[in-house]
């Protein structure tokens, strides 16, 4: 009954989608110059998103000292130390010598860094402990490590 169709034809709908897919676009100079339109318009998009960005970070950098300068005795304190905590080491340090910083805020930081080291420690104890734990589990359970079976071969 379809000895008239051409087999190629009559194929599996996977097997012609991968046709399809291998046959691909032609590179044809407008094909090229359809890319080179979406480019540009994608670069055109990107400059765009990062002025923005940059336009949008000067105003905060240009508010932020009347923000601090604005800001509560109760509220600058840990304004600071929640500023620190989030900065690189490098600017930790730059942002500690702000004039309207609170010394309170060094004290907090020690208290901070004793209790992560104390966490981190706990950490580590846990860890070894689970490693003991499960290295006692495997000597206590034979593995085949393969030397019962070489005498049978």
């Amino acid at each position: 009954m379809t000895n008239f169709l051409n087999s190629e034809l009559a194929a599996s709908k996977a097997s012609r989608k991968q046709r399809q897919q291998s046959a691909g676009l032609p590179d044809t100079a407008a094909t090229a110059r359809a890319l080179a339109t979406l480019r540009r318009s994608l670069d055109k998009q990107v400059k765009k998103e990062d002025k923005e960005e940059r336009l949008r970070s000067k105003a905060i950098n240009d508010t932020m000292p009347e923000f601090i300068a604005a800001m509560d005795d109760e509220v600058l304190a840990p304004f600071f130390f929640g500023l620190e905590r989030l900065a690189t080491a490098a600017n930790r340090r730059r942002i500690a010598t702000h004039p309207l910083r609170p010394d309170i805020v060094d004290e907090w930081h020690e208290e901070a860094d004793a209790e992560e080291a104390r966490a981190a420690e706990e950490e580590l104890r846990a860890a070894a402990k689970a490693a003991e734990r499960d290295a006692k589990a495997a000597k206590a359970t034979p593995q085949g490590d393969g030397t019962e079976d070489e005498s049978g071969s």
